[in-house]
């Protein structure tokens, strides 16, 4: 087995999974998939891992399984962890200069250095520093500020820190694979600086991301994340109801899910049939309808209540950005959680041959972002990895 030298690693920690993706950058712009494995895992809830006990073997066969597909072995892993252990903080901060200069890397790295008041934390570490904005002597907000002329310099810069305790738990599951360099970032940073737009960023964008059992909401600005929250409500609570109202086996309602559709109220006799190994199954539709819409309608309101916990102003026409397995490809959802949401909601998946499903945001917007550390143009994220 080779040394991928020029591969990264990343490992997405899921509400359901685990996946580990080896890749590059492709001469068209997008990416090499050299290595991939995706591994059930019990996930996470209410901001613990459950079945911890069964982690360094899932992680294990995960990292082996990928490292055999791609004929390599990892030197350097990156492990998004997911919002539900993060938090997101805020700085302003400012530098008067004391005559008109022209700003360099050292005066934006400065004002890194003076908002970064997390490294005695016993409790999270500093996984990704960014910007949100900069402020020049006259009054004007840039993105990059390097090589403007001003007087002073004032920033509003984004920090995500990641639970400590998360960290360890996985460092130490894998601490037997022997990987040389492992770092960690902020998954939904990834997402979001991967799918949203820069346009639609620099005006303010939400983001969220469904996925099984728990779901992210974050409002974006610029490169930063200026509000960062989650609640343990996803996809699997729509089958955990299938199963409880319908009476039926956990693998039926899995399979049912997939047909549930809220295009439209059903019809008082229309059925809905399915296959589930080799036997045939028969629901209500309109029944379907209901346990789904309700479930969506209570992830709309935890949606509503993560925003409304944010200071940060908004436009009032702003869209929802909507990414992850949980809710993304059941048929009319974007126009029940407008319903309830009052905003435009649009999905948002990877642009990726064979993985351009939302439920691969994740582990893409990791590879898209880690693989990003190494363009001189992305040197606006000054040191953003810290062990």
């Amino acid at each position: 087995m080779g040394v991928a030298r020029k591969n990264v690693a990343v490992l997405n920690f899921g509400s359901s999974n685990i996946v580990v993706l080896i890749g590059d950058r492709s001469v068209n712009g997008t990416f090499d998939v050299r290595g991939y494995a995706e591994v059930p895992f019990a996930g996470f809830m209410e901001g613990e891992v459950l079945e911890q006990e069964k982690l360094p073997e899932v992680l294990s066969q995960a990292i082996n399984t990928a490292q055999n597909n791609a004929q390599c072995k990892i030197t350097h892993l990156y492990i998004g962890v997911p919002s539900e252990f993060c938090i997101a903080e805020v700085k302003n901060v400012s530098l008067a200069f004391g005559k008109r200069k022209r700003i360099t890397d050292r005066d934006v790295d400065e004002l890194f250095r003076l908002a970064d008041e997390y490294s005695s934390s016993p409790t999270h570490s500093v996984v990704n520093r960014s910007p949100v904005c900069f402020e020049l002597d006259t009054g004007e907000r840039v993105i990059d500020p390097k090589g403007q002329w001003s007087e002073s310099l004032g920033a509003t810069l984004s920090f995500v820190l990641a639970e400590r305790n998360f960290m360890g738990l996985l460092s130490s599951a894998i601490s037997s694979l022997e990987i040389p360099f492992v770092d960690f970032i902020s998954e939904t940073m990834a997402e979001t600086m991967y799918l949203i737009e820069p346009a639609e960023r620099d005006k303010c964008a939400v983001f969220v991301d469904c996925g099984y059992l728990s779901t992210s909401v974050a409002v974006v600005v610029g490169d930063g994340i200026v509000c960062l929250k989650s609640f343990s409500l996803g996809g699997g609570h729509i089958v955990a109801d299938l199963v409880k109202f319908l009476e039926i086996p956990f693998g039926v309602a899995t399979e049912l899910k997939k047909y549930a559709t809220l295009t439209g109220q059903p019809s008082e006799n229309e059925k809905i049939t399915i296959n589930y190994k080799v036997q045939k199954y028969q629901f209500d539709a309109l029944a379907v309808f209901e346990i789904v819409q309700r479930k969506v309608r209570q992830i709309a309101k935890m949606i509503t209540k993560s925003l409304e916990t944010c200071a940060y102003e908004r436009p009032e026409n702003i869209c929802i950005n909507l990414t992850g397995g949980g809710i993304s490809y059941i048929k009319g959802v974007t126009e029940t959680l407008k319903e309830y949401l009052g905003k435009e909601v649009k999905i948002l998946e990877p642009q990726v041959p064979q993985m351009d499903e939302p439920k691969n945001s994740a582990v893409l917007g990791l590879l898209d972002f880690a693989l990003k550390q190494t363009s001189a143009h992305y040197s606006i994220f000054i040191k953003i990895f810290k062990k």
